[in-house]
């Protein structure tokens, strides 16, 4: 059994968000999860991989594609493989969420 800590993984500051990898795909291991907290924007990009969000503090708005989505704690949001997509936090509080990878997530 593995057991992760925030407070004990140093995350990965990219823009205006931070990134901590809770477990990452490794051969014969398809899953990856990250945990992310959001103080501005998550810039549009895509993925190989299917990628589940599960918000779970402050609210935001999360363009998937054309569509635009009003976030917010309790949501869940799947993005295909190839979508473009990103996240915009909403009022003064972090926007975070989990991310969950099935496949190839780019790592």
């Amino acid at each position: 059994m593995i057991v992760k800590r925030l407070s004990d993984i140093v995350p990965e500051k990219v823009g205006d968000f931070k990134r901590w990898y809770l477990s990452k795909a490794e051969p014969g291991h398809s899953l990856s999860v990250r945990y992310i907290e959001v103080n501005g924007i998550v810039p549009p990009h895509t993925h190989y991989a299917e990628e589940t969000v599960f918000y779970i503090e402050g609210k935001g708005l999360a363009r998937v594609g054309e569509k635009e989505v009003a976030v917010r704690p309790g949501m869940m949001l799947v993005i295909p493989p190839g979508t473009v997509h990103s996240s915009i936090r909403e009022g003064t509080e972090p926007l975070r969420y989990l991310a969950f990878f099935i496949g190839n997530p780019d790592l």
